[in-house]
């Protein structure tokens, strides 16, 4: 990579940063299409990300994707907001053009690629969606603007499950204790919960709850959790969530390139390093 005084800059933003994998799959998408560009991340503590923001105006970054903690008070420091993004209420991509900052939201998108790219269509399905953070809003909203059927929400805090199901048409909140007993019910379960992380995590379910005609789809995708497991016993399809990455990537890299993404050539980068 030769970096220069006319490379294009491009990055991310969040505290912490270290365990990003996306310089990997954008540099990788560089260097394929013998583009001046790069990608770095900056670690961005919350009390400076006014600044931070302020830096790609003096600075002429191009653009910068933006991840936790940051997805929502960096809406109030840009010019202009995506309609998508402004109805999730959060932004994981900015682009700057001649100093005009504004924001999108490739989370969502991204997921419904990486549904597509597995023939799994949304439209007019009941979904179980599993969590009310932040990437439960973003699918919240997203599956709701795709015209899913039916789209259940839980979440152990239920205040933010309930607030997430008033914001967002096609959606119902379902109890924490009551969730289980709808799956017979759903097309798609979308796990949007860091449960499954970690070795000594509870099964989020067991085999014997799911079905066959299920989709499972698990936004973890850098370790095999139980739920992969209880789904392949239960003969359900199964994806881990390393193709949302992928394709919110891939429409950042095409939001600031104004280029197609080499697809193949990101999602090589990414199984890369995460196998390191």
């Amino acid at each position: 990579m030769n970096i220069n005084g006319s490379t294009t800059v491009t990055g991310i933003f969040g505290y912490p940063i270290a365990h990003t994998l996306s310089p990997s799959m954008h540099n990788a998408a560089f260097k394929a299409l013998g583009l001046d560009f790069v990608y770095v991340p900056f670690q961005v503590a919350p009390g400076d990300l006014q600044p931070a923001v302020n830096s790609l105006r003096v600075l002429g970054i191009r653009g910068i994707n933006i991840t936790v903690p940051h997805k929502e008070h960096v809406v109030r420091f840009l010019d202009k907001i995506d309609p998508l993004a402004r109805s999730i209420g959060s932004v994981n991509t900015v682009v700057n053009d001649n100093g005009i900052l504004t924001g999108y939201n490739t989370d969502g998108k991204g997921f419904l690629r990486d549904l597509a790219s597995q023939e799994v269509k949304p439209e007019g399905k009941t979904v179980l969606l599993v969590g009310a953070g932040g990437a439960g809003h973003a699918l919240a909203a997203t599956l709701s603007w795709a015209k899913a059927g039916t789209i259940y929400i839980t979440d152990a805090n239920e205040k933010l499950a309930r607030k997430l199901v008033k914001q967002t048409a096609r959606t119902r909140f379902v109890p924490l204790s009551d969730w289980k007993m709808k799956i017979n019910e759903c097309d798609i379960l979308v796990n949007a919960t860091p449960i499954g992380l970690h070795d000594h995590d509870p099964a989020l379910v067991e085999t014997r709850e799911l079905k066959r005609d299920l989709f499972v789809y698990d936004l973890i995708y850098h370790r095999r959790t139980k739920l992969a497991q209880a789904a392949r016993k239960a003969g359900a399809r199964y994806s881990d969530g390393l193709g949302m990455l992928l394709f919110q990537g891939a429409l950042a890299f095409e939001l600031w390139t104004k280029k197609k993404a080499p697809v193949d050539v990101m999602r090589k980068a990414l199984i890369k390093n995460i196998k390191k």
